[in-house]
């Protein structure tokens, strides 16, 4: 039928076709477009706990035969359900709130050949908490008997009930309070506002004026505590304070007769975009941090028993301990090695909820927390569970994701509509995104455009099943979102970068209240404005892509919506988007202008540059009747959605056509 017959009267007569057989129709209907499909599940964890169990160490193993519940042991001493909120400091933690019991990390440590562990994990995944856990464990007191760290107020051992004290027949129990501790925290560079330098010199000066009481034998050298000394008082010159944590571990030693621990949290932070950049002297920042770190590590040698660093990048410290020929373990989020010692499995998970009489609410947890996987084992954040049950096990508000949806702000502001395509297939259900890790790279900052996938991976926003060991760093792995915390998160940055293209948030507003009432004028009105300011059509008036990306991410927000879906992907000449109203709403705040009556929202477009006004008009009407032609709705409209609306919107690279029909 061609285009003519509909051009002489407002009221088009659509004829009906039978409609095509779309054969994946499945990955269409509403359930999966929800989102809330739930890939962790208990015999999922269960099923890998059993098949690495040949590949873990000794020191790992023991801890499958603690305890009833897959070895999950809670640790509570004043018998009641206080959670560790806000706190990460070990000893304080098991004097007052429920911890889940980590301590075999320790083991894992202690048995490690290498004198350098490397650990890196997402925040909230309990990287701080088990460099405390370690402290607590071998730093020996000061002055006095031994009360230090490892003894708690009633003078029994902190670990005395725990899994490491009768592992493998006590064996660690030697160790424990027998080394003098350097704990470093360098995770404030991270912060905004911070300065890098500052951070690290007050973290030094912050050791070396709690370890100034190890110092005062007369038989050590003389110019070496004075060095120490000059940093204390503050009077140190820049040099001495980079070169101060090598002269505090050879004086611990000489002082203890015993090897030094170097214990650093945030190793990392201070290797962000700011920290490469070159200080007021001329130096960089990474050269600094590497002399005072790194080379500190080079030179002590034998002199320290451990170093554990803690970070969420592992590309600085391999790039600075290989070229120093440091001997060291790499954890990253790909490694079986340690995997089970940050994050909380779905048995301990369970264990928490159970604690508390809140087990009702496992299916919850599980859809909005779970779903990462570090080595072999799936896992949640802790950070996140302890959130989930101090708000009293309800799903997190809005103002819950800010934190996530403005460290993912900080990477995707600067992309284009390509590169947010990818953001869009990701929240289609089973979405993932293929590209290659690099996780071993020195400079992040510095790599290509692509590694800020990496970035996001190693920021704990997305996980991959493909968690073998790498063969090189150009192995290309599927790249997901873990659970609905991070969809809904992703959700608000694709709401937030398309009202922050357009210059006035009105028009958004405007347009989607069109769009779910019909009205043809606010609708156009509103996307001729939006397509100006975000500059579509300006380099390749041609292609059609751009204006489809710009019209599924508009649709994204929708009130009472689930996120769009799009067959983009099954041919150029396809450029349909999807709708579907929901019941399932976030927050309030996604209710605001909602209809009683949300229909089912398809919109198909075409694009051609050579139409003119009466051409370009006819092209949206066409982009209508493919809707009907092709079935692209012939699905049954789901609850609690009420009939059809189709939108046809016709492009010629400057201006915009657009027709509505409710069915």
């Amino acid at each position: 039928m061609g285009l003519g017959a509909f051009a002489s009267g407002p009221i088009f007569v659509v004829q009906r076709f039978i409609a095509l057989l779309w054969g994946v129709c499945c990955c269409r209907c509403p359930k999966r477009l929800r989102g809330d499909n739930v890939d962790a599940t208990a015999a999922r964890y269960n099923g890998y706990r059993v098949a690495f169990k040949g590949e873990v160490t000794v020191s790992e193993q023991a801890i499958y035969g603690a305890g009833a519940n897959g070895g999950v042991q809670l640790l509570n001493r004043l018998g009641d359900g206080r959670l560790p909120v806000d706190v990460h400091d070990f000893a304080e933690v098991m004097n007052r709130c429920v911890l889940v019991d980590k301590t075999m990390f320790i083991a894992d440590v202690l048995d490690c050949d290498a004198s350098v562990v490397v650990c890196c994990r997402p925040r909230g995944f309990g990287k701080s908490m088990n460099l405390s856990m370690l402290r607590a464990f071998l730093e020996r007191p000061a002055v006095g008997p031994a009360v230090g760290p490892a003894v708690d107020r009633a003078g029994r051992s902190l670990f005395s009930d725990t899994q490491i004290w009768d592992a493998d027949g006590g064996r660690y129990r030697d160790e424990c309070a027998c080394y003098p501790v350097i704990s470093l925290d360098f995770s404030g560079a991270a912060r905004r506002g911070a300065t890098v330098a500052g951070v690290v010199r007050d973290a030094l000066l912050g050791e070396c004026t709690r370890l100034l009481a190890y110092l005062e034998a007369p038989d050590l050298p003389r110019d070496k505590v004075r060095h120490v000394e000059r940093v204390v008082r503050g009077v140190a010159s820049e040099d001495e304070i980079g070169s101060v944590l090598g002269a505090l571990i050879e004086l611990l030693e000489m002082a203890c007769d015993e090897q030094v621990v170097l214990l650093v949290d945030g190793y990392d932070a201070a290797w962000s975009g700011r920290a490469s950049a070159m200080d007021n002297r001329g130096a960089g920042l990474v050269e600094r941090l590497n002399r005072v770190l790194f080379d500190a590590i080079a030179a002590a040698g034998d002199s320290l028993r451990l170093a554990c660093l803690m970070g969420e990048c592992p590309g600085p410290a391999e790039a600075a301990l290989s070229v120093r020929g440091c001997s060291y373990r790499l954890v990253t989020p790909l490694s079986t090695w340690c995997d089970r010692w940050f994050g909380f499995s779905d048995s301990e998970v369970q264990a928490l909820l159970s604690h508390a009489g809140c087990e009702e609410y496992l299916d919850d947890a599980r859809e909005w927390l779970e779903g990462y996987r570090f080595g072999g084992a799936y896992c949640s954040s802790p950070a996140r569970v302890i959130g989930f049950l101090d708000r009293g096990c309800t799903p997190p508000m809005r103002v819950d994701l800010y934190g996530y949806a403005d460290c993912l702000s900080e990477v995707v502001a600067g992309w284009n509509l390509d590169r947010l395509s990818a953001l869009f297939d990701l929240l289609e259900a089973h979405g993932c995104v293929e590209v290659p890790l690099r996780l071993g790279a020195a400079e992040p900052d510095a790599l290509p455009d692509d590694d800020l996938w990496t970035a996001l991976y190693l920021s704990g926003f997305l996980t991959t099943d493909m968690t073998e060991e790498p063969v090189s760093g150009d192995r290309r792995r599927a790249l997901r979102l873990p659970n609905n915390e991070l969809r809904h998160a992703l959700r608000l940055v694709i709401i937030e970068w398309f009202e922050c293209a357009a210059e006035d948030v009105r028009d958004i507003d405007a347009l989607r209240d069109g769009l779910c009432r019909g009205d043809e004028d606010a609708v156009r009105r509103a996307l001729c404005h939006v397509i100006g300011d975000a500059g579509i059509g300006a380099t390749d008036p041609d292609a059609p892509l751009p204006y489809h990306l710009l019209l599924q991410g508009l649709c994204f927000g929708l009130p009472g919506y689930a996120n769009p879906a799009s067959r983009r992907k099954c041919g150029a000449d396809r450029w349909d988007i999807q709708v579907f109203p929901t019941g399932n709403v976030f927050d309030v705040a996604d209710t605001i202008g909602m209809l009683d009556e949300r229909p089912l929202i398809t919109v198909n477009m075409m694009c051609d540059p050579g139409v003119d006004a009466l051409g370009l008009e006819l092209l949206a009407v066409q982009a209508l009747l493919e809707i009907e032609r092709n079935g692209i709705d012939e699905m049954r409209v789901p609850r609690p959605g009420v009939g059809r609306m189709r939108w046809g919107f016709g492009f010629d690279g400057r201006n915009v056509a657009v027709v509505c029909q409710r069915l």
